[in-house]
C-alpha cells in the first residue's frame, strides 16, 4: 500500500552472522534464519547501523537469540588426506517471511460527528535472494506480495504517510522492492551499485524507502561515505498493478565516522529536484551523532539546515534540531528505562516575503525508531505522526521488560507550533487548525502512546507481534466549526486515536 515508506523486511540477525562467516572463511552450516527487517538490514543496504543488534546482545537485552551456527573442519592427518579448501564466498543466500499489519484510525478529522474511521487488514509475504556469481559481484532481488483488505472505509482514505487515496485503488500487489547489482573487490575501496535499493538511516529521519539509483560507496578505516542519484520510482516494477512514477530527482551525499567505540557521527546532504515543481528544490544539509557511551545510556542528536527553493520559487532558510536519550536500569526488577527527547523545526510566519523559513524533512522519512524495547514506534506520536515542520515536540517515555521476550513502552508527547498555521504537514490527521480567527493558538495538543512488543510468540522462534496504540488530545489550535456557515459556532475538537498491530515471521 505504501512502498516508499517501507523498510526492507529481510535479513535479520542471520545475515550479519553469515557476513562474518564469509569474512573469516568459515564453512556455513546454517543458511536461513530470523527475518525481522526492522532490527537489521542487508550488509549492502544504504547508510544504516547494523551493529545495534550486537550491541544489544553485549548488554544482554535479548534473552534468547537464534544465530546461525558454523563448524570448522577437523584437522586431518596424512592418512586422512589433505584438508579441504574452505569457501570464501557464499554463492546463494535467501530469506523469506512476513510483515503483516492491521491498521485502524478513529476520527482523523477530530470530529466524532463525521464518519471517517477506517480499518485495513494487510497480509504480506516477502522473500529475498542474494546471488554472488564471483568475488567482485553481488546481486540482490527482493519481492513483496501484499493485499489491502478494507474492512471499514469511506470513499476516500488517508494513508499512513498522510496522502489520500481512493478506496478502489487498493489491489493485490507483487512488488520488486529491491533489484540491484554491486560491483566490488577489484574496485576497492570503492563499491558501485545500480538498481532499486533500500535506503534507511537509524531513526528513519532522512529516508526509509526504496529508490532506483546509481551510487558509489567508500569504506576506509573508520570512515564510510556514499554518493547516490536516482528517483523513488523511475521504473514500474510492480508485476500486478502500475506504480506511479516519481518525477523528483534525488541526490544524496552521506558520510559517517566510527573512530570512537560505540559512537557514530555523520554528515549528510540531500537535494530534491522536483521536475513537476510541486515540491520545489529543497537542499537539506546536516550533522548528527548517536551512540552508547555506556551500556546503560544511549543518545541521539541532530542539526539540519534547509536551503534551496520551494514550489513558489521562494528561497528556503530554515532549521531543525533534535536531542534525546534513553537511560536503562538493568539492576532493577523488570529492567525499566526512561527516555526524554525534544525536537524543534522552524515555521514561516510571513508568507508575503520572498523567503520561506518553514523547515521540511526530505519527504522520504517514516520517523520510526526504537527506544529501549524490541518494537519500532513512531517517535513523534502514533496518531498525529507529523513531519518535523513548524513544530516543537517534547517526548517522555517509560518502558520495562515484564518477561525476557516482552517489552512495554508508555510515551507522552506535547506539541506546539512555532508559527500560527492551519495544518500539520504530512499528518494523517485531516482536521485544520486555527479556523476560529478570534482564538488563534499555537497549542497543537498532547498525545499518549502504549507500545507492546513480543518476540518468540507461543515459543515460535521467528514469530513476533507489535501492538501500538495512540490517543491524540487536541489543543486550542483545533476547533470544530458548526452551525450556520454565515455565523459559525466553534467547539473543542474531539480525541483522535489509532491502533496498529504488526505480525512478524
Amino acid at each position: 500500500m505504501n512502498r516508499t515508506f517501507r523498510a526492507a523486511a529481510v535479513a535479520g540477525v542471520w545475515s550479519t552472522a553469515l557476513a562474518v562467516a564469509l569474512g573469516t572463511a568459515m564453512t556455513v552450516v546454517a543458511a536461513e534464519g530470523t527475518n525481522d527487517g526492522r532490527e537489521s538490514v542487508l550488509a549492502e543496504a544504504s547508510p544504516v547501523r547494523t551493529d545495534i543488534v550486537w550491541e544489544s546482545l553485549r548488554r544482554g537485552e535479548e534473552a534468547k537469540v537464534q544465530m546461525a551456527q558454523f563448524q570448522l573442519p577437523k584437522a586431518g592427518s596424512g592418512e586422512e588426506g589433505p584438508i579441504k579448501h574452505l569457501p570464501r564466498r557464499l554463492t546463494y543466500q535467501y530469506s523469506f517471511g512476513s510483515e503483516s499489519e492491521i491498521l485502524y484510525r478513529n476520527d482523523p478529522d477530530l470530529n466524532a460527528g463525521v464518519q471517517d474511521n477506517y480499518l485495513f487488514v494487510i497480509p504480506e509475504l516477502n522473500g529475498t535472494v542474494v546471488y554472488r556469481p564471483t568475488d567482485w559481484m553481488d546481486t540482490t532481488l527482493e519481492m513483496i506480495l501484499e493485499r489491502v483488505f478494507p474492512v471499514q472505509e469511506e470513499s476516500t482514505v488517508i494513508l499512513p504517510n498522510g496522502e489520500t487515496q481512493a478506496a478502489s485503488d487498493q489491489h493485490l500487489s507483487l512488488l520488486v522492492d529491491q533489484a540491484f547489482v554491486t560491483i566490488k573487490g577489484f574496485t576497492a575501496p570503492f563499491k558501485f551499485h545500480v538498481g532499486r535499493r533500500n535506503y534507511e538511516d537509524e531513526r528513519h529521519w532522512l529516508y526509509d524507502t526504496s529508490m532506483d539509483v546509481a551510487s558509489v560507496s567508500l569504506r576506509k578505516g573508520h570512515v564510510r561515505a556514499e554518493a547516490s542519484v536516482g528517483r523513488a520510482v523511475l521504473l514500474d516494477l510492480d508485476l500486478l498493478i502500475s506504480e506511479e512514477k516519481d518525477r523528483i530527482n534525488t541526490y544524496i551525499l552521506y558520510a559517517e565516522y566510527r573512530g570512537i567505540e560505540n559512537l557514530k557521527f555523520d554528515a549528510y546532504t540531500v537535494y530534491r529536484d522536483d521536475r513537476s515543481r510541486e515540491e520545489g528544490r529543497p537542499l537539506l544539509m546536516g550533522v548528527s551523532g548517536q551512540g552508547s557511551p555506556s551500556g546503560d545510556f544511549s543518545y541521539w542528536t541532530r542539526f539540519s539546515y534547509l536551503l534551496g527553493s520551494d514550489e513558489a520559487n521562494k528561497n528556503f532558510s530554515a532549521y531543525a534540531v533534535e536531542v534525546g536519550g534513553t537511560y536503562r536500569f538493568p539492576g532493577l526488577p523488570y529492567h525499566p528505562n526512561v527516555t526524554l527527547g525534544y525536537a524543534f523545526a522552524t515555521g514561516d510566519g510571513n508568507h508575503n516575503d520572498n523567503r520561506n523559513t518553514e523547515f521540511r524533512q526530505t519527504g522520504l522519512q517514516s520517523n520510526e525508531a526504537k527506544f529501549a524495547g524490541v518494537s519500532d514506534l513512531l517517535v513523534y506520536g502514533e496518531t498525529l505522526d507529523p513531519e518535523l515542520s513548524n513544530l516543537g515536540i517534547f517526548t517522555a517515555g517509560f518502558g520495562f521488560r515484564p518477561t525476557p521476550t516482552v517489552t512495554v513502552d508508555f510515551i507522552y508527547h506535547h506539541y506546539r507550533l512555532d508559527e500560527i498555521a492551519e495544518e500539520i504537514r504530512n499528518s494523517p490527521i485531516t482536521a485544520l487548525m486555527n479556523q476560529d480567527d478570534t482564538k488563534l493558538s499555537k497549542e497543537v495538543g498532547q498525545a499518549f502512546d502504549i507500545v507492546l512488543g513480543v518476540r518468540n510468540l507461543f515459543g515460535v522462534r521467528r514469530l513476533g507481534v507489535d501492538l501500538r496504540m495512540g490517543w491524540f488530545f487536541p489543543g486550542n489550535a483545533f476547533r470544530i466549526e458548526g452551525g450556520d456557515p454565515d455565523n459559525p459556532i466553534f467547539r473543542p475538537a474531539d480525541i483522535g486515536s489509532s491502533i496498529v498491530a504488526k505480525f512478524w515471521y
